[in-house]
């Protein structure tokens, strides 16, 4: 997913439409999943749904719907000090960095030396202009059409893969993007007058063998029966659309199950935790959750809804922890909560905005861990 050609709209700053995000946060794909259900099932069937949610006891935990460059998921740069040494430049090298590789991930998370990685000689690599971070090990999980490309005249000896791990092609290999944002003219007519207006409205690609990926924890333990219905649920979303602007095609994909290289530690309360979704604390987890070793960046969350019979409205604002924050947890989990966003005087009934973390252990803050 996407399907190809499709392109997708993930709205980024309130009301400036010109740009996309290159993924989805959790709680817009769980207010898509919604959405999707309300279409199939009606009001009960979204009642149904969303009641252990409500109630604070979550059958799966989603992350959010992150960049794949081909069988390797991304994730995003957590918020933990990495282990580098200060080098002149390297702070405008990181300037760009959003999202890195299952194995940098995990270094980080361990607090194991990076100063290697960074090195035009070293084990490691970056795509999109420096925006992603893997290693040289993960070039072969990358598209097919990468591997066994080189430019014209570039001597490759050994094959696509062994050229891509030499200095020439790790360069090579820095301009490559997974995806591409920009803004797509469209024209809309005024009803009355007939008069055209232009607008701006942006559109993220993802390149041939690249898309989206996304994971599923069961707090409970897995639930095939459970799993089914949600898989159902992705493969409806898949054709209605995810995102903005899906009455012209945007956001339309296809479901696909992958075995991708994750191994990430598990989260539990004794040490701290780095969420894979949007995190919104519960007011029995603030300030507990901010304080230590915590480390994040807030995204307000706001926007407008729609809903059949009612005018359109401002959402209320909610701050929730970026994916890759690093919090204290407070009791046993799960950590988060939905939050009823519905605007003053909207009666017809709640808007939930999904909070909940998707969380991972951070080794480096385990007991016996240490921290770089």
């Amino acid at each position: 997913m996407p399907k190809p050609g499709a392109g997708v709209h993930f709205g980024l700053r309130g009301l400036d439409q010109e740009e996309s995000a290159a993924h989805c946060p959790s709680d817009t794909l769980f207010a898509a999943l919604v959405a999707t259900l309300a279409d199939l099932g009606g009001d009960g069937a979204v009642r149904a749904f969303i009641a252990p949610f409500e109630a604070g006891e979550p059958p799966f935990l989603l992350t959010s719907a992150f960049p794949r460059a081909g069988d390797l998921p991304l994730l995003p740069l957590p918020f933990v000090r990495l282990d580098l040494s200060e080098t002149p430049g390297r702070r405008k090298l990181f300037k760009g960095l959003r999202y890195v590789s299952p194995a940098i991930f995990h270094r980080a998370l361990t607090g194991a030396p990076l100063d290697a990685y960074v090195q035009d000689d070293g084990p490691g690599a970056f795509l999109q202009q420096g925006q992603i971070w893997l290693t040289a090990d993960e070039i072969e999980a990358l598209p097919e059409a990468w591997r066994d490309r080189a430019p014209a005249g570039a001597g490759r000896r050994d094959g696509g893969g062994d050229w891509l791990r030499s200095a020439e092609g790790r360069r090579w290999l820095r301009e490559q993007r997974v995806w591409a944002s920009q803004p797509v003219d469209r024209v809309t007519v005024d009803r009355v007058s007939a008069a055209p207006a232009l607008y701006r409205m942006g559109r993220t690609v993802y390149a041939p063998g690249c898309g989206l990926w996304l994971g599923v924890q069961w707090p409970g333990g897995s639930d095939s029966a459970a799993s089914e219905r949600l898989e159902g649920l992705l493969r409806h979303l898949g054709d209605r659309g995810l995102g903005g602007e899906r009455s012209v095609g945007y956001g339309q994909f296809a479901l696909a199950q992958a075995p991708l290289p994750l191994d990430l530690p598990a989260p539990h309360s004794g040490t701290a935790l780095v969420t894979l979704s949007r995190y919104l604390p519960g007011p029995d987890e603030v300030p507990g959750a901010l304080r230590g070793r915590a480390s994040y960046g807030l995204d307000p969350i706001a926007g407008w809804l729609w809903a059949p019979g009612e005018r359109a409205q401002r959402r209320k604002q909610v701050r929730m922890l970026r994916e890759g924050s690093l919090f204290e947890p407070v009791g046993p989990g799960p950590w988060g909560r939905l939050a009823d966003v519905r605007p003053d005087g909207w009666d017809a009934h709640p808007i939930w905005r999904w909070g909940y973390a998707c969380p991972v252990g951070v080794p480096l803050f385990a007991p016996g861990g240490h921290h770089a």
